[in-house]
């Protein structure tokens, strides 16, 4: 063979093997996978604003203002103080929380004997609360609950704490167990009633305590009903009203010379209810004008607030070709102004490499107060295929799509 037939040969090898190597680029470059698009969510979860900035807070004794979120908002001194009749909110949540009982249940019975009798006319003649009491009368274990709770009656608490406990020595000590067990660590009973001085707290374990009483079935639904008569025909007077031409449910409205006035309510404002603990007030005109701000500007600062509108754009998806969509919320998202400091959006978007205008691009998830709530998300525009020229994009791109 000549030199020039071999130089031709190689040649014809070279340019063949060009042929194939072009092809072999050319079906890569074509059949290779389109990379997945870039979804960058465009909307943020800080808002600004506080639902408890402009409360009202009393300027007298110490105030604690709860929602069901978050910390309480608080006023006046957090050392812990006298509060009376209080201190049966935190005896009958003891109870329930030693005994369990189910909410319309009756519970354990007793009968009274003389000494409860005579102890009632002793704290009677002495002006503190009491329920009447009857020699022989049956009292059921939720009688005693509601006389005390409602009724704010001395002589039924030490009733209850006799009929549960034994004695206040235990009673003492299952209080202490309980209360740290919830995180209350501020609170100190010494007895079932409030009208030992002793017996301490402050505001905001008090608001705190009964989030805690609207959360137990039993003291739920006394606090609703309001109860006025124990099943042995004992009326009960509602001594734990408080302003209730207000719209609250009171669960405290109670008086000692070393506690002052104390009063724990309920404020219903939407679906869901602000606890104010108002301690050491200097007197009940005081605290119900008191009060009264208070709630009104706690309706002024619960709103409802849309943190995702719908139509509202709150991500966007980009292609490595260039080309882009936004991802729109399809309805509307509203919160309480009380959840902001907890609120998270989360972004669930498809995996997908093109997308159709008007096509199901996943969801934006809200999570506020421990409910979720979940919008479906459209794309506005399409994101196509890339065309040729950018599928042939230079050897290593093309690589990279087939390795990852």
């Amino acid at each position: 063979m000549t030199r020039a037939r071999r130089v031709r040969g190689i040649v014809s090898g070279l340019l063949a093997l060009a042929v194939v190597a072009g092809v072999v680029y050319a079906a890569a470059a074509l059949l290779s996978p389109v990379p997945r698009l870039h979804i960058e969510q465009t909307i943020s979860a800080s808002l600004d604003g506080r639902w408890d900035a402009a409360l009202a807070l009393p300027a007298d004794g110490s105030t604690a203002v709860l929602a069901a979120e978050g910390l309480p908002a608080t006023a006046g001194s957090s050392d812990p103080r006298p509060i009376a009749g209080a201190a049966k909110l935190v005896l009958v949540s003891v109870v329930l929380g030693v005994e369990p009982l189910e909410a319309g249940a009756p519970g354990p019975t007793i009968t009274i004997e003389q000494a409860a009798v005579d102890r009632y006319r002793a704290l009677s003649a002495a002006g503190a609360r009491t329920v009447a009491v009857q020699f022989g009368q049956t009292w059921t274990r939720r009688d005693l609950i509601a006389a005390t709770l409602i009724g704010s009656g001395n002589n039924t608490a030490e009733l209850l704490v006799d009929a549960v406990f034994g004695g206040l020595d235990d009673y003492r000590a299952a209080a202490r167990t309980w209360l740290d067990e919830q995180g209350l660590t501020s609170t100190t009973v010494v007895d079932g009633t409030g009208l030992d001085p002793a017996s301490l707290s402050t505001a905001s374990d008090m608001a705190q305590l009964a989030r805690l009483a609207l959360e137990t079935p039993v003291l739920a639904e006394l606090l609703s009903t309001r109860l006025d008569e124990t099943s042995a025909n004992s009326p009960i007077s509602d001594e734990a009203d408080f302003v209730s031409e207000l719209g609250t449910v009171g669960l405290t409205r109670t008086y000692t010379d070393a506690a002052g006035v104390c009063v724990i309510v309920g404020v219903p404002v939407g679906d869901e209810t602000i606890i104010i603990a108002m301690l050491g007030q200097p007197g009940y005109p005081a605290a119900e004008a008191a009060a009264a701000d208070l709630i009104e500007s706690i309706r002024a600062g619960v709103q409802p607030i849309e943190v995702v509108s719908a139509g509202e754009v709150v991500a966007i998806a980009r292609s490595q070709w260039g080309q882009s969509t936004e991802l729109i919320a399809t309805e509307a998202i509203t919160v309480s102004s009380t959840q902001l400091a907890g609120l998270d959006l989360r972004l669930e978007a498809a995996s997908r490499s093109t997308v159709l205008p008007g096509a199901d691009a996943g969801s934006i998830v809200v999570t506020a107060g421990g409910v979720e709530q979940v919008v479906r998300l459209e794309s506005t525009t399409a994101i196509t295929e890339p065309g040729v020229a950018w599928r042939f994009a230079d050897p290593l791109t093309v690589l990279a799509r087939w390795t990852g």
